[in-house]
């Protein structure tokens, strides 16, 4: 590193421990200019153990609408289900937040058909939802309807036990002597009710899953003898096609749950008036073939407890692949148009939609949550992907600031605003930063803070509209050695005589290493070295020796190079450590991920 890019380093650390204005230490960069984005495509593939695939690559997959196969530009693969870690996993602390790996949370509609189920029958969808909230994260959310009568009686909460008392005061409202026609009408009373359902529920910005409780519905059927005029309970195509197309709008995907023993009495014989047989269907099998086919839905059988399908129903739905499209003109917004995905793997099943509806881009960004809101909020956002980083810096007074780096996965996009909190542990927020020019490169923020654990949560709108969010935990504090306290380790590169601040590296042969050594006597000796190493404390792979140079009465800042381009791509542990004339040391570590990035 050079002494003017040291002295530039420098000079930005310091704007941050002042609050100074960060563009006269942070010049912009050239920004490729701003990318068109397409629209997207959620669906979920599942390999063979039911689970679905973590390794699925933008080449395997293929999306057809209307017939005209579209070309992927990007894959991301959106976890809603914490994961759980692998056994033996090294430990390495995560080198910065991200959006990439988070539990966005499961979002459930869970719909009865009170007119299906006879009384006494109930017990089938209550413990199946027992079941299947003992699988939720706190991330996840679920809301209990009963059609068509009852509305939404628990509306979308993560509290278990409201769901799990919601569907406890549903009762079974099936008739005794249902003849065909009363099968028709109250099928069509079901259906146009949850139409109406999955309208109400809007553009929703990921996807949910509807899962329908019922113990039969009737098929397409005239509900008069040919050549007559049909009956009051004529049941059309049209009313299973528009439930799909309200589906798709909302990006519900579907499971239909039913009986076990339903088969053995759809055999049963079931009157029929006048003897008329030419009129339809009164199989209450067919009708739940029908609604599972239009909306490309899963038809499951609920066991004797009832739980066996919605655990699986929780496995499936862990995670869900974004695929976004490359733009193309004359794009058709706000129209339902058939959908088909397939992916070349072998041994895969994929689940997607059959219809799809794109929103319009102009609406969307005149409706798009704001950053205020979007910070206020504790959802998961990961529609524009994004890092952010937290290190702790002092002010000449000896108070404490959180620096905070943001930044987009894809350096071609361009932020229109950003901004980051700092949550305590008692959930409050202590600190709030509002970018004023979120174009700026890199993206700095700061924020005053006592010593003590906290959470920052980073949010940014791009462009082109799209919303991200990115949380990581900071320890914020010095780390004291001695009479010496030591600053987080920080990690840049230097380009073009000016050094900036990195969340992540690739190419670059070399990176730069530096923290700050504040306190100390005049005249007082000690050492400084770093060490890259695989993990938290395990043996060093390499050691390089560290510059000291003295910052201003009370700072010294230390520096070394870490050799990147003999670095396989992986994660990687670099630790500053300071020995004094006693012997004594102390250490400050920071995770350096390098990418297999061309």
């Amino acid at each position: 590193m050079s002494f003017r890019a040291g002295l530039l380093l420098a000079a930005a650390l310091a704007a941050l421990a002042t609050n100074a204005p960060l563009r006269a230490f942070a010049p912009r960069s050239q920004i490729a200019s701003e990318r068109l984005s397409g629209p997207t495509v959620d669906f979920v593939a599942l390999g063979a153990d039911g689970f679905p695939l973590a390794d699925l690559q933008s080449t395997e997959v293929e999306v057809r609408i209307a017939d005209r196969v579209r070309a992927v530009r990007t894959l991301r693969r959106i976890s809603t289900a914490a994961a759980t870690a692998a056994a033996g996993t090294p430990s390495v602390p995560p080198p910065y937040g991200t959006n990439d790996d988070v539990a966005a949370g499961r979002r459930f509609m869970l719909v009865i058909d009170q007119e299906s189920f006879a009384a006494g029958r109930e017990q089938l969808f209550r413990d199946a939802i027992a079941g299947l909230v003992t699988q939720f994260s706190p991330a996840d959310r679920a809301m209990v309807a009963a059609l068509p009568f009852g509305g939404v009686l628990v509306p979308s909460t993560s509290d278990t036990a409201r769901i799990k008392l919601g569907a406890g005061r549903v009762t079974g409202q099936a008739s005794r002597n249902e003849t065909g026609s009363d099968l028709a009408c109250r099928t069509r009373r079901f259906l146009e009710s949850l139409e109406g359902l999955l309208k109400e529920q809007g553009t929703q910005g990921s996807p949910q899953t509807l899962i329908l409780f019922t113990a039969g519905l009737a098929a397409p059927r005239r509900d008069a003898p040919m050549g007559l005029q049909p009956g009051m309970c004529e049941l059309l195509v049209d009313v299973f096609r528009h439930v799909a197309t309200a589906a798709s709008a909302a990006r519900a995907n579907v499971y239909v749950t039913q009986p076990a023993d339903i088969g053995i009495r759809a055999s049963l014989p079931r009157p029929s008036p006048g003897g008329i047989g030419d009129i339809g269907s009164d199989n209450p099998l067919e009708g739940i073939e029908h609604i599972t086919g239009v909306t490309g839905g899963t038809r499951l059988m609920l066991d004797a407890t009832g739980t066996g399908s919605l655990l699986r129903i929780a496995k499936e739905s862990g995670a869900y692949y974004i695929a976004e499209l490359e733009p193309v003109s004359g794009e058709v917004y706000g129209r339902s148009r058939p959908l088909s995905v397939k992916v070349s793997r072998r041994g895969v099943t994929v689940r997607a939609r059959p219809e799809i509806t794109f929103a319009d881009p102009a609406r969307a960004r005149a409706t798009r949550a704001t950053v205020s809101e979007l910070l206020a909020s504790s959802e998961a956002v990961t529609d524009l992907r994004m890092r952010v980083g937290a290190f702790t810096v002092r002010d000449a007074d000896g108070k404490l600031r959180v620096g905070v780096l943001l930044d987009p996965a894809d350096t071609s996009i361009m932020l229109a605003s950003a901004g980051a909190i700092l949550i305590d542990g008692n959930g409050r927020v202590a600190a709030r930063w509002n970018a004023s020019d979120a174009a700026e490169r890199p993206l700095l923020g700061a924020m005053s803070a006592s010593p003590g654990q906290y959470r920052v949560r980073a949010v940014a709108i791009d462009n082109a509209g799209r919303t991200g969010a990115a949380e990581m935990e900071i320890d914020v504090g010095l780390a004291e050695v001695g009479g010496l306290s030591l600053g987080s380790l920080l990690l840049s590169v230097s380009r073009g005589g000016t050094t900036s601040l990195q969340l992540e590296f690739g190419s670059e042969p070399t990176a730069r290493a530096s923290f700050d050594i504040y306190g100390g006597t005049a005249g007082q000796r000690l050492s400084a070295t770093l060490e890259i190493s695989r993990t938290l404390d395990g043996a060093p792979i390499a050691s390089v020796p560290v510059a000291l140079t003295r910052a201003d009465d009370t700072r010294v800042v230390a520096t070394g190079t870490v050799p990147l381009g003999a670095l396989p791509p992986g994660d990687y542990v670099v630790r500053g450590i300071i020995r004094l004339e006693d012997g004594t040391t102390g250490r400050v570590v920071r995770t350096l991920r390098k990418a297999n990035k061309m």
